[in-house]
C-alpha cells in the first residue's frame, strides 16, 4: 500500500477511526476516575563527616559520598521502619511500609531524598518526616565509635515540605493522551488492515486497478424517501449520474451509442435489472427509440418491476408461438418497448444460445436506436456469455462494496472467451458525492421542461469523453 491507499483507507473508514479514538478517550477517563488517589511526600537528608579539620575535608567528602550509596538502602530497613511505626502508631508491618518508601542519592552529592506514597497527603508527609528523623538517630548509633567521641558521619534533616496539595496519581492529562493515542493507533491500524484485507470494489480507482476497466458510470441507489415527492427528476444527483452514464456510452466509441447493450454482472443481486431500466429510461428521455429486452429466463423480474403480466415474451418468440412484434409492449411514455422473458422454460441455455436469439437481437437493433438486454449473472450460468457474443457491447455492473475483484475477474474472463466488447463498468450503490441541485458552471437554473439534449450537452461537458475498452 502507498500513501494514497492509506489516505483512502482513512477517508473510507473515518467513522471507525473516530469511534476508536472516542473509546480510547472514554477508557482513559474511566480509568482515571476509578484509580485511587496517591500523594507523594518528600524529605531530604544531608550527610556530613564529623571531622572538622579542613585538611581532611576532601577525603571526608569522598568517604561520605561512598557511604550515601549504602544509606539509601538503610532508609527502608526494618530497623528504621519499626521505630517509625511505633512513633506514628501505624497499623502496618515494616515490609508493607517499605513498599511505600523510596530513597535516592543524587549523583556527586551527599544528599538523600526520601519519597513516601500514600492515599493520605498528611499521613504521607508524617511518614516522610518521621522516617528522616529515625534515620538520623539510627546512623548515629551505627556510625558511632567509642563512648564520648564524635561519630564518623552525621545526618541532618535539611528539607521537608508541607503535605502535597495535588495527587501524583492518577495523572488525567497523561491518561487522556495515552487513551487518545491508543485509540488512534487502533483505529488507524484497523482501518488500514481492513483496507489491506478488503477485496471488494469500492471506487472507480479499484475498477481501473483491479479489473482494467473504465468506469462509465457511478449510480447511487434510488432515494425511496422522495419517490413520491414530485421533485424534478433532472435535478437529482441520481438523474445526473444516469445522464453522465448515457453520455459516456455515447462517446465511448466515437459519437455513437451502441445499437445493443448487454447489462450483466458476476453474481445475482448486483443491480443489473435496475441499471437496465434506468439506462433505457434515460436514453428514451432524449427522444430515442429504446427496446428493453429481458433475457433472464431463470429468475426474471423485469416484467414484475414494470407491471407487465401475462405476456408471451421472449420465450414465446424463440419457440415460434408468437411473432416478435406482437410480443413487444409499450411502456412509459411510449418511447420504450419491452420484450419480457415470458413463461419459464426447461432449457434456457439452449434457447438463448440458438441462432434464433441472434436473429431476434438483430431484428430489434434494426427497429430501435438502442436495445438494452437484461441478462442473467455471468458466473452461475452460461447464458450471459452466449448473449454477449451477439450484442454490440456489454456493460459490466459492479455493486459497490460487495463485488470482490477476483469474482469480477472470473466473470470478465468468461466474456473474454467469447470476444465480447466490454464498454466499461457501472458502479451501482455508489455514494453520491455531489449536490442534488448541481448546475453547469455559469448556467442559471433550468425549468422542468428543459430539453433533454441540453442536459446531455451539460453532462458531456462535465465528463469529457471516456475511452472504450475491449476485453480480449
Amino acid at each position: 500500500m502507498d500513501l494514497h491507499d492509506y489516505i483512502a483507507a482513512l477517508r473510507q473508514r473515518w467513522l471507525f477511526v473516530t469511534v476508536c479514538v472516542l473509546l480510547g478517550l472514554a477508557g482513559a477517563l474511566t480509568v482515571t476516575a476509578l484509580m485511587p488517589r496517591t500523594y507523594t511526600a518528600t524529605a531530604q537528608l544531608f550527610i556530613a563527616t564529623g571531622d572538622k579539620d579542613s585538611a581532611n575535608a576532601y577525603q571526608g567528602g569522598l568517604f561520605t559520598q561512598q557511604r550515601v550509596k549504602s544509606y539509601t538502602r538503610i532508609v527502608s530497613s526494618p530497623a528504621v521502619l519499626d521505630r517509625v511505626i511505633n512513633e506514628l502508631d501505624l497499623h502496618t508491618t515494616p515490609g508493607r511500609l517499605a513498599r511505600k518508601i523510596s530513597a535516592q542519592a543524587p549523583l556527586d552529592t551527599t544528599l538523600i531524598n526520601i519519597r513516601v506514597n500514600d492515599s493520605s497527603a498528611a499521613r504521607a508527609q508524617s511518614i516522610a518526616d518521621e522516617t528522616a528523623a529515625q534515620f538520623t538517630k539510627y546512623i548515629v548509633a551505627v556510625e558511632g565509635s567509642a563512648i564520648g567521641t564524635q561519630p564518623l558521619v552525621k545526618a541532618s534533616v535539611v528539607g521537608g515540605a508541607q503535605p502535597p496539595s495535588t495527587p501524583t496519581s492518577p495523572r488525567p492529562a497523561l491518561n487522556v493522551a495515552i487513551g487518545l493515542l491508543v485509540g488512534g493507533v487502533v483505529g488507524v491500524g484497523g482501518a488500514v488492515l481492513r483496507r489491506a484485507l478488503d477485496t471488494t470494489i469500492r471506487s472507480a480507482d479499484d475498477v481501473s486497478s483491479h479489473l482494467n476497466l473504465t468506469t462509465v458510470g457511478a449510480v447511487p441507489p434510488p432515494d425511496r424517501r422522495h419517490k413520491n415527492s414530485g421533485s424534478r427528476a433532472g435535478a437529482t444527483w441520481r438523474a445526473e449520474a444516469l445522464s453522465l452514464l448515457r453520455t459516456r456510452l455515447r462517446f465511448s466509441d466515437g459519437d455513437r451509442m451502441p445499437n445493443s447493450l448487454l447489462i450483466s454482472s458476476a453474481l445475482p443481486g448486483e443491480g443489473r435489472t435496475q441499471t437496465a431500466i434506468d439506462l433505457a429510461t434515460n436514453v428514451a428521455r432524449t427522444g430515442q427509440r429504446v427496446i428493453l429486452l429481458e433475457a433472464d429466463l431463470r429468475r426474471p423480474r423485469l416484467a414484475k418491476d414494470l407491471g407487465l403480466h401475462g405476456t408471451p415474451g421472449l420465450t414465446g418468440v424463440l419457440t415460434g408461438r408468437t411473432p416478435l412484434y406482437d410480443a413487444l409492449e409499450s411502456w412509459g411514455d411510449g418511447h420504450i418497448r419491452v420484450l419480457p422473458s415470458g413463461p419459464a422454460t426447461a432449457d434456457p441455455s439452449t434457447l438463448l444460445s440458438s441462432p434464433d436469439m441472434a436473429q431476434v437481437v438483430h431484428a430489434l437493433e434494426a427497429d430501435a436506436d438502442l436495445v438494452v438486454v437484461d441478462s442473467p449473472p455471468l458466473l452461475p450460468f452460461a447464458d450471459a456469455a452466449a448473449l454477449a457474443s451477439v450484442t454490440e457491447g456489454v456493460l459490466f455492473v459492479v455493486l459497490t462494496g460487495k463485488t470482490h475483484h477476483d469474482v469480477a475477474l472470473r466473470a470478465l474472463g468468461s466474456l473474454s472467451a467469447v470476444h465480447a466488447r466490454v464498454r466499461g463498468a457501472v458502479l451501482t450503490g455508489a455514494r453520491a458525492e455531489a449536490s442534488a441541485d448541481w448546475q453547469p458552471p455559469g448556467e442559471p437554473d433550468r425549468p422542468e421542461h428543459v430539453r433533454a439534449s441540453d442536459r446531455e450537452r451539460w453532462a458531456a461537458e462535465a465528463a469529457g469523453p471516456a475511452p472504450g475498452w475491449r476485453h480480449e
